[in-house]
């Protein structure tokens, strides 16, 4: 990691700051203070998680509240804590991300703390993984992908009903019943699902609706999977679409126009290309094949996100993979994932999450392709 030459102050809960988790390698649900300055860094915890931050961390400098020379009052705030930090290590200037809390960044002002606010990323770093975070999230996609099988095999051995809804069994094959299927699967590998996508029919219009309810035979059925490993924290990203039994022709042109579109996307990629040019390529197959975006009864249909997003401590991380002409680097994982949605016709988006390299890309886990069922 390249040294940070400006002090540099996080005020938060590293659990749902992953640039304090990146930095320390310590979560905890409870707030913190982190602040580094150079090589050095430092972290002031409270007494419930002095033993654990001194476990796990290596080269931090771990701070328990009780060691800084504030009022008692103080020791009760986070602005005491980052101020008495400050004042023991004459730290007279930080500078802090945008989302950084405002009452904080008030109180150290009025205690004479120049606070200054970063225009761009603090740990513009994270972007490029390591060889260590790239195990960590083929781990999590690894996961992904045995739960997406699990999911295959279940519709493969479903039926449709006179009325056409699948059931295995007697049992209706359900949105709810198939996310559960994945979230055991994904806690077979040490992984919790959050927000996992099982939507079909219309439903599947909205690309991040969860689905709910019944599924039905010749309806296609977005299935995506995003786990976060419960240890190191890392995320993977897999997305497939299916169809229990025989599409229409229209939802089988579909479904090639955007798998047409994920193999130009990614016969782009490569370290070195404006992410916008990976994003254009895939737009251009799908307009290609006689699909754009619009409007429909007051409601959005076509292609009508980003084609991706990098993927790391959190599930939407830079670089993304849209109309910014950012250049991938080698060691960016990004996820490549064009869709195509509409109410009448039905919907399908393909997601694959790999490593860019200075000639392409490499899969984080092998997935098959797959539709019919």
């Amino acid at each position: 990691m390249k040294p940070l030459t400006r002090a540099v102050l996080l005020v938060g809960a590293p659990q749902s700051m992953p640039d304090i988790r990146y930095a320390t390698g310590f979560t905890a649900p409870d707030p913190v203070v982190y602040l580094q300055q150079g090589r050095k860094k430092h972290l002031v915890v409270s007494l419930l998680e002095l033993e654990r931050a001194r476990r796990v961390t290596k080269g931090v400098t771990i701070w328990p509240v009780e060691a800084l020379k504030i009022r008692r009052e103080m020791k009760r705030t986070l602005s005491g804590w980052a101020l008495g930090l400050l004042r023991q290590l004459n730290i007279k200037s930080v500078m802090v991300p945008p989302e950084f809390p405002v009452a904080v960044a008030r109180n150290l002002s009025r205690a004479g703390v120049r606070v200054r606010i970063a225009a761009s990323s603090l740990f513009p770093q994270r972007q490029v993984k390591t060889g260590e975070e790239l195990i960590r999230i083929a781990e999590c996609q690894k996961a992904a992908v045995q739960a997406m099988l699990a999911v295959v095999r279940h519709l493969a051995c479903s039926h449709a009903d006179s009325q056409g809804f699948l059931r295995t069994g007697k049992q209706l094959v359900t949105s709810e019943a198939l996310r559960a299927l994945i979230n055991k699967v994904l806690l077979d590998y040490h992984c919790m699902g959050q927000g996992t996508i099982v939507a079909g029919g219309e439903q599947a219009a909205d690309p991040h609706e969860v689905g709910f309810g019944p599924l039905r035979q010749g309806e296609s059925i977005v299935i995506d999977i995003f786990p976060q490993h419960l240890d190191h924290g890392y995320w993977g990203d897999l997305t497939r679409t299916v169809v229990k039994g025989r599409p229409s022709a229209a939802l089988l042109r579909l479904y090639r126009a955007v798998k047409a579109a994920h193999t130009a996307a990614l016969s782009v990629v490569k370290a070195g290309v404006a992410a916008s040019r990976v994003h254009a390529a895939a737009v251009s197959a799908i307009r290609r094949r006689g699909f754009k975006n619009g409007v429909a009864g007051g409601k959005t249909q076509g292609f009508i996100h980003s084609t991706g997003h990098g993927v790391g401590l959190t599930i939407h991380e830079m670089p993304p993979v849209g109309l910014r002409p950012t250049r991938l680097k080698k060691g960016n994982v990004i996820t490549i994932e064009p869709g195509l949605y509409y109410r009448d016709i039905g919907s399908v988006r393909i997601e694959d999450l790999i490593v860019v390299t200075p000639s392409g890309w490499k899969p984080l886990a092998a997935c098959g392709h797959f539709f019919e069922i």
